[in-house]
Formats: structure tokens, sequence, C-alpha cells
């Protein structure tokens, strides 16, 4: 029972525009983002493009599905907003290291499982299902695994409306070839930081030149695998911009050991076709980059 159920969460981040209101959700774009760690919701008003809500939930001890599903019953079962079921749309973003970017003109539907073997591990849990994407800025498709119960829990949470299921790399990579290029004609790589991974993407303009995510435990690490993306992609680090995005600090012993090395180094900005109430300024503006454009991958 949820009643008997010892809670795994903690509400670590939480903003409200006053111009939410409950009457209007059928005008609203809910996001989800989720995986064993994190639990995190937006709410973006499809008409203005502005963002009015956002919840930041940090998960404990959580090493199954199961265990994830009784918290998410229990977080649920109290959260009167997203409880309610008549959204214009609700996204569901999996947020894991378990994706493939296949060029469009190669992509054969009946592979998706052999795309993944060719990047990373397989089969963590029963009950894997795989699924893809078509990203709208650039001619690829993602290619992604989650665990079947998971999307049907939120299936069921609601019945009435067709859940959009995509990886966090699809919503960053629509947000990054979006942005203005800082420099048109140069490579630019953009960095998204979470408790345990990282995911390095590079664009020159338009085009996406790379993207991919590493684990990783100490800011050795860190630097390594940003290093070696650098190497192989014959990158200058003296000169090529690097933008920084999600949980990383400007005192933080990752972004200290990295500006030793990578001279033209910043933080990432907030979405900028993306409006924010002064209630969003106590929130880092390169933070929750991809949650906040979790909507331009619906339609």
């Amino acid at each position: 029972m949820i009643s008997d159920t010892i809670v795994r969460y903690k509400l670590s981040n939480s903003v409200k525009d006053s111009r939410l209101e409950t009457e209007n959700l059928a005008k609203y774009h809910l996001s989800f983002q989720v995986n064993f760690e994190l639990f995190r919701i937006c709410v973006i008003d499809g008409e203005t493009n502005r963002c009015l809500f956002l919840e930041d939930y940090k998960l404990f001890d959580i090493y199954t599905t199961s265990d994830l599903l009784d918290q998410l019953d229990i977080l649920f079962e109290d959260h009167v907003l997203i409880k309610a079921g008549f959204w214009k749309s609700i996204t569901l973003g999996i947020k894991n290291t378990q994706f493939s970017l296949v060029p469009e003109s190669l992509f054969e539907r009946d592979y998706l499982k052999e795309y993944l073997i060719l990047n990373t591990t397989l089969d963590r849990e029963a009950d894997e299902e795989y699924h893809f994407f078509k990203q709208k800025q650039t001619e690829a498709i993602n290619v992604f695994a989650t665990n079947n119960r998971l999307t049907d829990w939120f299936r069921k949470t609601y019945p009435l409306k067709q859940i959009r299921v995509i990886h966090h790399t699809s919503s960053m990579i629509e947000g990054i070839l979006l942005q203005k290029d800082l420099a048109p004609a140069e490579k630019s790589v953009y960095i998204q930081v979470e408790q345990y991974f990282l995911t390095i993407t590079v664009k020159e303009g338009k085009k996406l030149i790379f993207c991919n995510s590493f684990t990783f435990n100490t800011s050795e690490d860190f630097v390594y695998f940003i290093l070696f993306v650098f190497d192989q992609l014959e990158l200058n680090p003296e000169k090529c911009p690097v933008i920084v995005f999600g949980e990383i600090t400007h005192d933080s012993e990752s972004f200290s050991k990295l500006y030793k090395y990578i001279r033209n180094l910043s933080f990432g900005s907030k979405p900028e076709f993306i409006r924010f109430g002064y209630q969003f300024d106590e929130v880092f503006d390169h933070r929750y980059f991809d949650l906040y454009n979790m909507h331009l991958c619906q339609g």
C-alpha cells in the first residue's frame, strides 16, 4: 500500500509563475524527466511560450523500476496539479545513457535494439523496451531504451492523452540547434552535466556533429571524457567555445579542473525562445535546459 511505502524523494527546487491558471491546462504542455536519481516537472504555456512551473525532486536509494514506481505513486497522490488530465500535451523524458543517434537515411525501424547494442549496455532489467524519435532540427533518429512498466505507468495515469516518450538528448539537441550561434562558422561544444553522467554535443552552425553520454565518478573522469572528445574531433581547447549546462557550479571541482584545459569556457543560458517570469530569477540560467525544451519535441 502507498501508506506503507517509505518516502525516498526530496523536493530540491520549486518555481511557480503567478500566471499559471488551472482552468487553462488545455493550453499547457506538461513535461516530465525521470531516472533513478531524479524526477522533474515543467509546464510551458503553448500560446505564449512562457514557462509557468518547475519542480525538481531528488530520489534516494532507488535501484529498480519497481522502487521508482512506488515513489511516483506517493508523489502523484499528493500532487493536485499534475494529477489533472486535461493538458494540451504530455512529454515523458527518459534520462539515461542508453541511446544512439542514427542517420535518417540509414534508419530501419526493425533494428532498434541492434542500434543500441553498438553503443550501450542493455538488459539491465527485465521489461526493457526500445523507442525512437525523429529529430526536427537535424536528419537523425534518436533510438533509446527504457522500461515498459515505467511508460505504462504514465499511460495509465493519463489514459485520455497520448504520452510522447523521448530521450533527454532529443530536447537538448533541439534546443541547442535553435539557439543563436556564438561563432556560426566554427564548431562549438555543449556539455550537459548530471550527478553521474555527462552528455557532450558538438555542432557547427546548424549541423549536428557529435552527441554521446559518458558515466563518470570523479572530476578527473569528467575532464578526461571531454578532452577525449576534443582529441577525437581535433578541436582546439584554447579556442573552441564550450558551454556547460546542468548540475555544475562555478566553484565545483569539475569546473575548476576543466578550466585548466579549456580556455573558452562559459555557462549556458535559458532558452532564448522561452519566456520566464521573475520567479525564475533564482534558478541558475544553465540548469534545466533540456527540461525547458521538451515541448519542442511534440507534434
